[in-house]
């Protein structure tokens, strides 16, 4: 990123310059630095490609915080601009496939891997195009470490490696690439093979000569994780200890509750009880708090990718009608007027077709495919005869209308249902294919389609009074969500029901 963050800043002061070039040096390192200085230079009146760039550096920055909410933020501004250059789009597309893939939306990973290796047409550079390739193939090779797909995540491993030898230095990623493949080695039980990879990938950092935080604390949780395996667990202690200061330093939650579960396991297997309590507890509170900030961040996503397609739509309509008025004075208005006609009917009866056929199944929101269910990081062992009771209780849960409760959370369920809070979020993960927030949500947007459908006053009601009604804390929140599961917004919902309503009258 910083050849073209160079040139990007080639006609600003040398005082601009060098705060860019250590904006950029601190990004891993000390990212608040990082976001000062950005935010310092975003005052400024720069060219779009340079704001461009000081979004890109903020989105990273937050992602080096664990932040990943602002993260979304940050990099949907930097990509907003379609004249950017080829180069700093790229960028920009594998930080958000990063995102993605750590928020488990694979789909729309591989979406802006795709895009990444369409742009790669109009780049002359071999090195820089065999690069990203290789950064491609290890992304996919995390998003398969992370369904716990070892062994295709080795396999593909195993290519970037031979693809990246020969790349230059200048454009390696040897020091990912190997810390990538002792990770998926330590779970493939090969723990003495992932030791030698995370000490070539610690080398290769260090030739690097830029400091990286977030890179030392991957390799020394990789390394904790390579000596609990071999029952070493006192070395592991001492590993997991130093990540755990470096993580403080860094303030970021999403690691600190990998380390926090790492030092829970090491203490139980040395049998010290105290502090096992303290890092699993932490651990409880620090993952909660993440399930909240990752489900927020994909709700971000969601409701920034429709605010991309509206922008689109409205770009595409405009360009629609600057053709149509150009064929009004070649072709008779009346017969023009007529195809438009019909095509607006048709569009309109196709979408009042799909909105009858989700009304017909929209009592089975909650029910989940066995086939699809995702694998999750940290499984739980749950007796069949736990595991029955606490579905059993979710079913009364389910039949009540306890969930539009707005203080509903987590823990204030697991207490009502007298479980644990792992076991709970274990059991929804597990037959309902969500996370709690999700599973809530859905429940939550049900009920108020069932209202719609079944008591027609309810059609009159605003929206704020349908999200409170239904539980949710503001009207943003409830058309953001609506939106999500269903496909559509909430007053095209009820538009579409009133006007089914109105037609049965008939």
């Amino acid at each position: 990123m910083m050849l073209f963050g160079i040139q990007a800043f080639s006609q600003e002061s040398t005082e601009e310059r060098l705060l860019l070039i250590k904006a950029n040096e601190l990004v891993f390192s000390d990212p608040d630095e990082t976001i000062k200085i950005a935010n310092h230079l975003l005052k400024k009146d720069f060219s779009e490609s340079n704001k461009a760039l000081l979004n890109l550096l903020l989105a990273n920055s937050y992602k080096a915080k664990g932040d990943l909410q602002k993260s979304t933020t940050y990099i949907f501004e930097a990509g907003s601009n379609k004249k950017i250059s080829d180069s700093l789009t790229i960028e920009v597309d594998f930080v958000k496939a990063d995102l993605c893939r750590k928020l488990q939306l694979y789909g729309q990973m591989e979406i802006y891997l795709n895009d990444v290796s369409e742009r790669l047409s109009s780049i002359n550079n071999n090195d820089y195009i065999r690069s990203v390739s290789v950064r491609s193939e290890l992304e996919r090779a995390e998003a398969l470490l992370l369904q716990k797909n070892y062994n295709a995540s080795l396999k593909l491993i195993d290519k970037a490696e031979s693809d990246n030898k020969n790349i230059t230095d200048a454009y390696s990623c040897s020091a990912n690439l190997m810390l990538i493949k002792g990770t998926v080695l330590n779970y493939l039980g090969r723990a003495t093979e992932s030791g030698s990879y995370f000490k070539q990938a610690f080398d290769f950092y260090k030739k690097q000569r830029k400091p990286n935080t977030v890179f030392e604390i991957k390799v020394l949780l990789g390394t904790g994780q390579m000596y609990f395996a071999q029952k070493e667990y006192k070395k592991a202690l001492d590993v997991q200890l130093l990540a755990l200061q470096k993580i403080e330093r860094l303030n970021n939650p999403l690691l600190k509750e990998i380390v926090t579960y790492q030092l829970a396991e090491c203490c139980l297997a040395m049998d010290h009880k105290i502090d096992h309590q303290k890092y699993f507890s932490s651990f409880l509170t620090i993952n909660d708090l993440n399930i909240n900030m990752e489900n927020e961040a994909v709700n971000t996503i969601y409701s920034l990718l429709n605010k991309e397609q509206d922008i689109t739509f409205t770009q595409e309509e405009s360009r629609l009608k600057f053709i149509t008025y150009a064929g009004l004075i070649l072709i008779l208005s009346l017969a023009l007027a007529g195809v438009v006609i019909y095509r607006i009917n048709r569009s309109k009866r196709r979408q009042l077709k799909e909105i009858i056929g989700y009304l017909e199944v929209s009592n089975k929101l909650l029910i989940q495919s066995d086939s699809g269910k995702k694998e999750v990081n940290k499984r739980i062992t749950i007796s069949t005869e736990t595991e029955n009771v606490i579905l059993a209780k979710l079913k009364k849960f389910e039949a009540s209308t306890k969930y539009i409760n707005k203080d509903m959370s987590l823990a204030t369920l697991a207490a009502q249902l007298d479980v644990n809070t792992k076991y709970l979020s274990e059991i929804i993960n597990k037959h309902y294919n969500d996370n709690f927030n999700a599973y809530i949500n859905k429940l939550r947007i049900n009920y108020i389609i069932e209202k719609l459908k079944n008591e027609p006053e309810y059609l009159n009601y605003k929206i704020s009074y349908l999200a409170e009604e239904s539980g949710f804390s503001s009207h943003s929140s409830f058309a953001t969500v609506f939106k999500t599961i269903t496909g559509i917004a909430p007053t095209v919902f009820i538009d579409l029901i009133g006007k089914e309503v109105t037609e049965k009258k008939a």
